[in-house]
């Protein structure tokens, strides 16, 4: 997976944790979806980033 930055995809991920906690305060079911799913996504990349690193 060449071209993907592992720190700009781990930024990514602790926004979107945060976006969550302030869905949670909000009590914003919507938003909670949709940044739940789109943090699953996330860390399932960066699982396969980790598992298979870009070769050089």
């Amino acid at each position: 997976m060449n071209g993907i930055d592992k720190q700009d995809l781990d930024q990514l991920i602790t926004h979107t944790y945060a976006e969550i906690k302030t869905a949670i305060t909000s009590h914003s079911e919507k938003s909670l979806l949709m940044y739940s799913q789109a943090l699953s996504t996330l860390l399932e990349l960066r699982r396969q980033l980790t598992e298979n690193p870009p070769t050089a």
